[in-house]
């Protein structure tokens, strides 16, 4: 009897294992780092980052958010950056989206998530060796 109940008490830990093991971190799936670990990965990486608490527009509109830019030079003088805002609401994220699609060079990613449950209203702009040093992780979805 003791068997049985050891055996079934064995069973129940392994599934129990694997089905909290399959509710951890997806470490695949898209993840925006908060400002701050952002911007200790890209200082740790040798970027110099500022951050922006108040944000206007070319026409002196305030946009409710923050700006987080980093940049770093390569040695063939090419430019690595990254612009990332983060807004209170989605009406500020189409226009600075147009404004980088316009004025950004060189870039690699250009993206903006309105509404998001998980990470709100987003929009950025940079280099990839920039996006990768920030620790911005993005699931490529093939359609």
């Amino acid at each position: 009897m003791k068997r049985v109940f050891l055996s079934i008490l064995v069973g129940i830990f392994i599934v129990l294992t694997l089905a909290l093991s399959a509710c951890g971190d997806d470490k695949g799936g898209t993840y925006y780092p908060t400002n701050d670990e952002m911007k200790s990965n890209l200082e740790n990486d040798g970027y110099v980052v500022t951050l922006y608490n108040d944000i206007s527009d070319n026409n002196g509109n305030h946009h409710d958010g923050t700006l987080l830019f980093a940049s770093k030079s390569r040695e063939n003088e090419q430019e690595e950056y990254l612009y990332f805002y983060r807004f209170e609401n989605a009406n500020s994220c189409e226009y600075h989206y147009i404004y980088m699609e316009k004025n950004c060079e060189n870039y690699n990613s250009l993206v903006k998530i309105e509404n998001d449950e998980k990470f709100g209203n987003i929009v950025y702009c940079g280099t990839e060796n920039a996006i990768n040093a920030a620790g911005i992780k993005v699931v490529k979805v093939k359609v």
